[in-house]
């Protein structure tokens, strides 16, 4: 349990603390946004859409020899509170084939502060549990890592989804 979890009014001012081994290389957490090699992902998907994918060096000891690490940003497009259960949060993409690390999903492009709960992924296969902000909402963005290489071919998307992306013009990275 990390200070953030204890007094979430303190994410407006210090990032939660990503696991490491979980994400590329050279990935930095702010307050609102997730930075991997430098390259913001609030700002990615506000240029590319949703859902979109970033690749760098993985992470750690096994890392040598070109090994990749990918995050998939995807927006929320609904969230139903299920009480004590926590929320059901739908993405516009379907991550759950791919060998996603759901426990270290993010919100990237705004600060909460309030309380974490967990949270299942509707619509896919697996059980894709995480913790999000109680406050979580449609349009938000969510960023997972991923072990390997994966491309954004490989990302399908949501059911009842059109091949338009989400662009998202009010993002401003920090």
């Amino acid at each position: 349990m990390t200070l953030t979890t204890i007094l979430p009014t303190l994410r407006a001012s210090i990032p939660d603390p990503l696991a490491t081994d979980s994400w590329p290389a050279a990935t930095r957490a702010t307050v609102t946004d997730v930075l991997v090699a430098g390259v913001s992902l609030a700002h990615l998907a506000a240029l590319c859409g949703t859902p979109c994918v970033h690749v760098a060096q993985a992470c750690g000891p096994r890392s040598a020899g070109g090994r990749m690490g990918t995050v998939v940003v995807a927006a929320v497009t609904d969230v139903r509170d299920v009480g004590a259960a926590g929320l059901e949060v739908g993405l516009d993409a379907d991550i759950d084939p791919l060998p996603a690390r759901w426990a270290q999903a993010r919100l990237v492009g705004r600060a909460s502060s309030a309380r974490p709960v967990r949270a299942v992924v509707t619509g896919g296969r697996g059980p894709g549990a995480l913790t999000v902000p109680l406050d979580l909402r449609v349009g938000d963005l969510l960023a997972v890592p991923c072990r390997g290489q994966v491309a954004l071919r490989d990302v399908r998307r949501a059911p009842g989804r059109t091949d338009a992306p989400v662009l998202r013009g009010d993002v401003t990275p920090s």
